[in-house]
């Protein structure tokens, strides 16, 4: 009888290592550009900061605020300066007397639906404004 172990032979794996560096370098450069390529949410412009600086007929306007807000019976209510509506029809309505050049802040309270906020957003844009920004109010 023979109680000797018998001896088997390991064989490590070896990876090529030129194939390693090369998925190393491009995860690098992939982390790179990605990184560098889009700017931070503080460093986007708003629409509203570049206003033209001129003797045009929108030089010296202020953006008009529209408000969308939770009425009392459970509805919304959209008011800008002062005047009130409640249907998207009106708004668009009210909307389109105003001048276009300076914009438009939407804001909206946190409770308002957000089918109601996406519905002034539409009318705002249906009325022909091209600069529009959206806020929040807590």
């Amino acid at each position: 009888m023979n109680f000797r172990r018998q001896r088997k032979e390991v064989s490590l794996i070896r990876l090529p290592v030129a194939a390693l560096i090369d998925v190393v370098l491009f995860l690098l450069l992939y982390f790179i550009m990605a990184g560098t390529l889009t700017p931070s949410e503080g460093e986007l412009p708003s629409a509203l900061t570049t206003q033209a600086q001129g003797s045009g007929a929108g030089a010296g306007l202020s953006p008009q605020v529209l408000r969308v807000e939770r009425a009392a019976g459970g509805g919304v209510v959209f008011r800008l300066g002062g005047n009130t509506v409640t249907e998207q029809g009106a708004l668009r309505a009210l909307l389109e007397k105003l001048p276009k050049e300076p914009g438009i802040v939407l804001r909206a309270n946190d409770d308002v639906p957000v089918d109601a906020a996406a519905m002034a957003l539409q009318a705002v844009r249906d009325a022909g404004f091209s600069r529009v920004s959206y806020a929040t109010i807590r």
